[in-house]
């Protein structure tokens, strides 16, 4: 008999520790995006309209890459962008034994998650991404008690959900949980579903995101819309 788990979700956990001027720059240019989220309608009336009309949560609209330098904060975006396509090949070539990994062209999006007390993030995927990056910036300061007592508990947890449909044996506990700290870079494929704890230190759970797509060439390119 031979057996071989040939379908794993690869995870990966890196410490990538930036200089404190480019972490401090990156939490100023996302908190201030944070508060800019009020003008979805304004900023983004497409793309806000069709979010409301589907019932759909949308908290941001933008790609930090893509605007680096209407920034103040250019070159610290310009930074993390190199330092997370590096973590992106790398990511590439260890998880998915991709031997193109260093001269694959990718593309990708950058966008902020700001949380506070009472904040969470809810269960959710991302959808058309073929993976995601994130790496914390910050990530408040206290002690939770309940933090480590079972596999769901923690302040702020990340909390990464089993895509396999096993109901029970042997998959006791489907959820891994991750205990956020800054500096703390993780990549998965896009298709899995995860979600936070409530955040409950003091301070400001800050994380940049990035959304990667490998560019390839496919068919996509010979479609185009239809007529009816």
């Amino acid at each position: 008999m031979v057996i071989a788990q040939m379908w794993a979700t690869p995870v990966a956990q890196q410490q990538i520790d930036l200089p404190e001027a480019i972490r401090e720059a990156l939490i100023a240019v996302l908190k201030r995006k944070d508060a800019e989220r009020g003008d979805l309608a304004k900023r983004a009336p497409d793309f806000h309209a069709f979010m409301k009309d589907k019932g759909f949560y949308a908290t941001s609209h933008y790609n930090l890459f893509d605007e680096a330098d209407a920034h103040p904060e250019r070159e610290a975006l310009r930074s993390f962008e190199r330092v997370a396509c590096l973590s992106a090949r790398e990511y590439l070539g260890n998880a998915l034994g991709l031997r193109e990994a260093r001269d694959v062209q990718l593309s990708g999006r950058c966008f902020g998650n700001v949380q506070r007390k009472g904040d969470r993030t809810l269960p959710h995927y991302h959808q058309g991404v073929d993976f995601v990056l994130v790496h914390y910036l910050a990530v408040g300061h206290g002690v939770d008690q309940e933090a480590g007592s079972t596999p769901r508990n923690g302040p702020h947890a990340l909390l990464l959900l089993d895509p396999r449909p096993v109901p029970t044996f042997p998959y006791w506990e489907k959820v891994h949980s991750i205990q956020p700290r800054v500096g703390l870079t993780l990549l998965t494929p896009g298709y899995l579903w995860h979600e936070t704890n409530p955040f409950r230190f003091d301070g400001d759970r800050v994380c940049i995101v990035v959304n990667f797509n490998v560019i390839t060439n496919t068919y996509a390119e010979l479609h185009r819309p239809m007529r009816f």
